[in-house]
C-alpha cells in the first residue's frame, strides 16, 4: 500500500511539474501602448472631390413615408470604454492605444478626445479629437477600426466635427451631415462609400442654404431620407433622394433661384376684351407656390409645386390637389440668361412653348 500511495504522489508531481513546464514555456504576450499619432490616418469627405461628383437629388415627401420607409439597420451603441489615469484605453488588434479625456482645459497644440460610441458592422470606434488654435475651438469626427488601427478623419465644412454617421442596412454607404454654426439654415450632407478593405470614398454630396438637416436616415441601400427644418425645429419637412439618380449639375436644386416672380400674358381676344393671365411664382428651395389672376380664362392648377434642376433649367412639377393638373413631366420651366429671368409653359398655344422673361421682385 504504501509503495502505491508513494507511486500516487509521484504521478501527480509529475503532472503538476510538466504543466508548470508548459506554461513557464509559453510566454505571455504584452499588446503595446501606442499613442494615436503612430497609426495609420486617412482623410476623407474631401471637399474639392465631392465637387467633382454628381449631386443628390431630393424630392419632398410626406411624414408618414419617412417614418415607414426608414431603416436602422446598424446603430452606433454606446458600449463602455475602460479608462485610466485620465486616458482612454482602447483595445486594437495588437495594440493597446491611449487617447487623453476631454476636460474643460485644453491647451494649445494639444488634442483630447471625446468617446461617441461604437459601430459594430464596421468595427471601429467614434471619437471627436478637440483642439484649439488662435484661442479658437475645433472638433473633428475620428473612425478608429479596431481591426486594422486606422484612423479614418471625416473633413467638416466647418470648425465642428460632422454629425454621427448613419450606415446603410447592407453596409454599403456611410452618410453624414453638417449644420453650419454661424450661418442659420445652412448645411451639408455627405455620402461615403464603404469598400471592400474598409476604407471610404467620396460618393455624393449635397448642400442647402434653406435649412438644417436635423435626421438621415436610410430607406433601404440606395434610397436616403433627411428631416429637415427652417425655423428652428418649429416644424419639419422631409425630403428622400435615389443615390442612382443623382443630379449632374453642381450647384444644388433646393437654392438657386429662390424668389417672388410675376408675369402678365395675353391669350385671346374675346367680345369684352382681350383675355389674359396674370402668374405670380413665389420659389423657396424646391417648393414654389402659384397664384394667378385671370380675365375670361379659367382658374386652374394654382397651389404647390416641386422644383427640379435639370442641365441648368428649373423644372416646376404641379404637387397639389388637381389630379387633372399632375404630370411626369414638368408644367413650367425657368432658366437664368445673365441677370434675367425666363419662362416657358404659360399662356395659350400661342404662348406656351416661347421663352418669355419674368419679373423678379
Amino acid at each position: 500500500m504504501k509503495n502505491i500511495a508513494q507511486i500516487l504522489i509521484g504521478s501527480i508531481l509529475f503532472v503538476c511539474c510538466t504543466k508548470e513546464q508548459k506554461v513557464m514555456s509559453e510566454p505571455v504576450i504584452q499588446k503595446k501602448i501606442v499613442d494615436v499619432k503612430a497609426l495609420k490616418h486617412f482623410q476623407v469627405g474631401l471637399e474639392e472631390k465631392f465637387e467633382a461628383l454628381p449631386l443628390l437629388d431630393f424630392t419632398e415627401i410626406a411624414k408618414n413615408e419617412y417614418e415607414n420607409l426608414r431603416s436602422t439597420a446598424h446603430p452606433i451603441t454606446n458600449s463602455p470604454l475602460q479608462s485610466k489615469n485620465g486616458n482612454y484605453i482602447v483595445e486594437l488588434n495588437d495594440k493597446i492605444l491611449q487617447l487623453k479625456k476631454l476636460t474643460s482645459t485644453i491647451k494649445e497644440g494639444e488634442t483630447q478626445y471625446d468617446y461617441l460610441g461604437f459601430y459594430p458592422s464596421l468595427d471601429m470606434y467614434a471619437f471627436s479629437a478637440n483642439s484649439i488654435g488662435d484661442n479658437l475651438g475645433f472638433s473633428e469626427f475620428n473612425l478608429i477600426n479596431a481591426t486594422n488601427s486606422s484612423v479614418y478623419s471625416i473633413v467638416s465644412p466647418g470648425d465642428d466635427k460632422v454629425e454621427n454617421p448613419v450606415i446603410s442596412p447592407d453596409t454599403k454607404y456611410l452618410a453624414y451631415a453638417y449644420n453650419y454654426m454661424y450661418d442659420k439654415n445652412k448645411s451639408f450632407l455627405g455620402i461615403l462609400k464603404i469598400n471592400n478593405n474598409q476604407t471610404f470614398t467620396e460618393y455624393r454630396s449635397f448642400s442647402s442654404d434653406n435649412f438644417n438637416i436635423k435626421e438621415v436616415v436610410w430607406f433601404g441601400d440606395d434610397y436616403i431620407g433627411i428631416k429637415v427644418t427652417d425655423d428652428d425645429s418649429k416644424t419639419f419637412k422631409y425630403y428622400k433622394a435615389n443615390l442612382l439618380l443623382s443630379n449632374t449639375n453642381k450647384s444644388s436644386n433646393l437654392s438657386g433661384i429662390d424668389g417672388n416672380y410675376s408675369i402678365h400674358v395675353e391669350t385671346e381676344a374675346t367680345s369684352t376684351g382681350m383675355a389674359s393671365i396674370s402668374y405670380s411664382f413665389k420659389i423657396k428651395g424646391n417648393e414654389a407656390i402659384l397664384e394667378t389672376n385671370t380675365y375670361h380664362e379659367p382658374v386652374r392648377c394654382n397651389g404647390k409645386y416641386l422644383v427640379r434642376e435639370n442641365d441648368n433649367i428649373f423644372e416646376l412639377y404641379y404637387n397639389d390637389t388637381e389630379n387633372s393638373c399632375k404630370s411626369d413631366s414638368g408644367v413650367f420651366f425657368i432658366k437664368k440668361e445673365g441677370d434675367k429671368y425666363f419662362i416657358k409653359g404659360i399662356g395659350s398655344e400661342a404662348t406656351v412653348q416661347e421663352w418669355l422673361e419674368l419679373n423678379k421682385d
